[in-house]
């Protein structure tokens, strides 16, 4: 017995050793701010608030009513933010272009060297018009107005996403692999630029509009679409870029950051979501991720315009090796990648298939949290989503003047209690 209990013991310190060899980070053991949102003003159609402390504070907005209703409100209360931000990150996109453009076809990268940025974009705004819903330009149009902005800067920020791309990861997790063995935990983990003005206006915005159900959409001041966010019908979207083509690309269709707030606004279960991705004129090559917390399941979709492959834990590993491999995933790792009530994709595959498999069965939204601190993912932000306990964890980059780890995923989570903020009534003003 002896000889059992010492074999085993060198198996397991030779499992966390293996483990520990394929990441390089540190796990994230803050305990996540909770506690009351303090209000800072309110109108009409909206009103604002901050959650956290000290140096990783944010922004929650409430905004209500018509599209344009929504946009005005958020840009009145945000109004000083969004004209600070909104002209310093198109200028600094323009002065890191050759960064931002890495990964894009290169028929991309001439016509924006050709033309420029702010020409591109609204390129990109000319070939998507026809494909989007025009509640979404409504929403800019009352934006622009309310934050006294140039409309068309505010349309061409919006275009950004088709054409800088980011690195990124995603899971989901319900079933056996949680501790709990019941609800869905998901994690939007944003690997883009810290260099920039972004971090410096964290912003979660809750919905409640006049068509569709409340959601919450987690960006920056003055943002409208969707790149991470959950909804009060229980679906949460995660996504990540892919730096190989997944099929036949086009510049014609609606930006995927439009079709995933589409997601959060109108769709009721996850059915409707993988309809609605299979049936849009998509664009880019990307990687989605939705969760539906009501039925317990997570979906991996392969995204181009010809492309609206969808896997689960029963069927990832039939991608293609080469997109395993393309993120630090071997045949080794590729070969015990699948793991029940599981499904991931992102950035260092090795260290996340290491880190899921140690701690598959006690999963939780607190693991969730330690595991990006330790594969090094999610620099800009990082989100969880608890779906079982309707709590959304919220992390954010280093502003310019605040102190600490210049990550998302070292820093303090957020805590929202998103049944309060979907629930919550519009403000009695006139």
């Amino acid at each position: 017995m002896k000889v059992v209990a010492l074999f085993l013991t060198i198996l397991l310190a030779n499992r966390a050793v293996r483990a520990d060899d394929e990441c390089h980070g540190t796990f994230n053991n803050l305990v996540p701010w909770s506690g009351d949102l303090v209000k800072v003003k309110e109108v009409a159609n909206g009103s604002l608030y901050t959650a956290g402390d000290g140096d990783d504070q944010i922004f929650v907005l409430h905004v209500y009513g018509s599209p344009y209703d929504m946009g005005y409100a958020h840009g009145v209360l945000l109004k000083p933010q969004i004209q600070s931000l909104l002209p310093a990150f198109l200028k600094h996109v323009d002065e890191e272009l050759e960064v931002y453009l890495k990964g894009l076809p290169q028929v991309v990268k001439d016509e924006v060297a050709k033309v420029g940025i702010n020409e591109a974009l609204e390129g990109t705004y000319l070939l998507t018009k026809p494909y989007t819903a025009q509640y979404f330009y409504d929403e800019m149009k009352g934006l622009a107005d309310g934050a006294e902005m140039d409309y068309n800067m505010v349309i061409r920020i919006h275009m950004l996403p088709e054409l800088v791309k980011a690195g990124c990861s995603m899971l989901g997790a319900w079933g056996d692999s949680l501790s709990s063995k019941s609800g869905l935990t998901q994690l939007r983990a944003l690997d883009w630029d810290v260099n920039g003005p972004l971090q410096d206006y964290p912003t979660v915005v809750i919905y409640h509009p006049d068509n569709g159900h409340a959601f919450a959409n987690v960006g920056w001041s003055g943002w409208l679409t969707t790149i991470s966010g959950m909804s009060s019908s229980g679906l949460g979207v995660s996504e990540k870029h892919s730096d190989v083509p997944l099929g036949q690309e086009s510049r014609s269709g609606i930006p995927f950051n439009f079709l995933m707030r589409d997601v959060l606004q109108f769709d009721e279960s996850l059915e409707q979501s993988i309809r609605r991705i299979q049936n849009a004129h998509r664009t880019c090559s990307i990687w989605l991720g939705v969760g539906d917390g009501q039925e317990e399941r997570f979906r991996l979709f392969e995204y181009s315009y010809s492309t609206a492959n969808v896997y689960d834990d029963s069927n990832v590993t039939k991608i293609d090796p080469s997109r395993f491999m393309k993120e630090h995933c071997d045949q080794s790792c590729i070969d015990n990648y699948a793991l029940k009530d599981i499904v991931y994709w992102g950035v260092h595959l090795g260290c996340w298939n290491s880190q899921l498999r140690n701690s598959h069965g006690n999963m939780s939204a607190e693991t969730v949290i330690n595991l990006v601190g330790k594969v090094q993912t999610g620099d800009l932000q990082a989100v969880v989503y608890d779906f079982e306990s309707s709590k959304m964890y919220v992390s954010n980059a280093k502003g310019s003047n605040e102190s600490g780890p210049p990550n998302a995923y070292d820093r303090q989570f957020v805590t929202l209690d998103m049944k309060a903020l979907f629930n919550q009534t519009k403000p009695n003003i006139v």
